[in-house]
């Protein structure tokens, strides 16, 4: 027959495991200085490409914006969208790389040439804006 044990009979303390310090980090090589500053121009190139796409890919919201309103022929919200998309070309186009800015002035171009034409020919505006915004799309992809 087992023994009885006491209900009031204190449990033994668990051991709490050891604990040991966690490595020191490694010390991080000696970078010539250059390097460094090279890193550094790189990483801050990548940023500018990175808000020059963010600020297209805005643009090419706002087209689509643009043709929601246009098929629903609300010409004023067309247009309104467009200034929209015109800033934010503006604001691509002061963070591009120097090989994006041409085809970033020729989008700015065709958008106005659109804006233009919009209230005199509005039936072929929803073609070239589309056309526009794949253009967009292709500057962000390459």
């Amino acid at each position: 027959m087992p023994t009885p044990v006491a209900l009031n009979t204190p449990l033994p303390a668990a051991t709490p495991p050891a604990l040991t310090p966690a490595p020191a980090p490694a010390p991080l090589p000696d970078l010539p200085e250059n390097l460094l500053r090279l890193a550094i121009l790189d990483l801050e190139d990548q940023n500018r490409r990175l808000r020059s796409d963010l600020y297209l890919l805005r643009a090419v919201a706002q087209l689509d914006d643009a043709l929601v309103a246009l098929q629903a022929n609300q010409l004023d919200e067309v247009d309104r969208s467009i200034l929209m998309v015109y800033r934010s070309l503006d604001q691509a186009y002061a963070f591009s790389a120097e090989q994006d800015k041409g085809p970033l002035d020729t989008f700015r171009l065709q958008l106005s040439q659109i804006r233009d034409d919009l209230h005199l020919r509005p039936e072929g505006a929803d073609r070239r804006l589309r056309q526009l915004r794949a253009l967009m799309l292709s500057l962000v992809e390459a």
